[in-house]
């Protein structure tokens, strides 16, 4: 009789494949909402493996109802949502999907950089809006002074933190012809002489960008409410902000507060406090110069396909007593 696992959530065909050709599976079904407690703590029972994704909560009496399990596979790159400490205690390895760091595109970094892209372009041109107007048969012609967006070409872009993001979008930026400023923790001179690109401190950036891009590495010690009340107060009335990066980043109160009062022309958020549950005033949600998505920087047909098929390949690696090329605790396999 082959071994168990549970999916928590659809993957990718040719990686559930693969699956079936060594394990029995059950797929959690739903596509669409983070599954439940209740789910998780069904579908684990009496299961040999475990393959869940990113906003999964994978805590504490998740694992006390299966200590039996031979492996936690996470579809992420990291072990958040889940318990570490029962993991351990309980001898259970836990592994995610390696990314190679010299790799120009890896992990999700072209995605995410197209997405911060497309929330830019669709917040300044009032895309949205434009569409709900056509399916409303409100069609104002080419040269009404009716819903006039802002130009992107030319313009000066502030991008917070110049990881391997930060330079994907600083390369889309350069096709438009923009000034390119950026924050971060260090100056980065191949990034300047490559984009013609100014190091500048937050608050000068905030001040001059005409669309402040998000995309710092998220830890809750240095960058939790990095955008909150006084730097909203220091960006231009006609400026924008897009958040690609985590939820935390940006206090969501203090960003109403300032599109009510007019403080900024706009925001395009991607990421949320509260994730995998997160809550949206209704304020925010009547806002027409506001776009928001759910989170789906990787969310791309092949991106998928190549996550799936990745982690799927690390947990058959490990049935076959191979060792993970990235496992969070290092200690039940007897090393680093």
């Amino acid at each position: 009789m082959k071994p168990t696992i549970f999916v928590t959530q659809p993957i990718e065909e040719s990686a559930l494949r693969k699956l079936l050709t060594h394990l029995e599976v059950e797929v959690h079904p739903d596509v669409i909402q983070t599954i439940t407690k209740e789910s998780l703590l069904a579908g684990v029972s009496g299961k040999d493996y475990l393959l869940c994704r990113l906003g999964d909560q994978i805590d504490a009496d998740v694992i006390n109802a299966n200590p039996k399990l031979k492996l936690i596979a996470t579809m992420a790159g990291s072990a958040a949502g889940i318990d570490m400490k029962a993991a351990t205690a309980y001898g259970i390895p836990v592994i995610g999907r390696y990314v190679d760091p010299k790799l120009p595109g890896g992990g999700v970094t072209y995605e995410t950089a197209d997405l911060t892209w497309a929330l830019l372009m669709a917040v300044a041109r009032r895309i949205l809006e434009g569409d709900r107007l056509t399916r409303a048969g409100v069609f104002p012609g080419p040269h009404s002074m009716y819903i006039l967006g802002s130009q992107v070409h030319g313009k000066n872009i502030g991008i917070v933190g110049m990881g391997k993001i930060g330079r994907a979008i600083a390369k889309r930026a350069r096709g438009f012809d923009m000034s390119i400023n950026y924050y971060s923790t260090h100056r980065h001179p191949d990034v300047e002489q490559e984009f013609n690109a100014a190091y500048l401190p937050f608050e000068e950036l905030l001040q001059t960008a005409d669309f402040v891009c998000m995309c710092p590495w998220y830890t809750p010690e240095t960058t939790f409410h990095m955008i909150g009340e006084k730097q909203l107060a220091m960006m231009k009335p006609t400026a924008f902000l897009i958040n690609t990066s985590r939820g935390p980043v940006v206090d969501l109160q203090a960003l109403i507060d300032a599109l009510v009062l007019k403080k900024i022309a706009g925001a395009a958020l991607d990421v949320y406090e509260g994730e995998p549950h997160p809550v949206f005033p209704q304020a925010l949600l009547d806002m027409p110069n506001v776009v928001l998505t759910p989170h789906m920087g990787s969310a791309v047909a092949e991106k998928r396909e190549r996550m799936s098929n990745e982690i799927v390949d690390e947990v058959i690696a490990f049935m076959q007593g191979k060792r993970p090329s990235l496992i969070f605790n290092p200690e039940m396999l007897g090393g680093k």
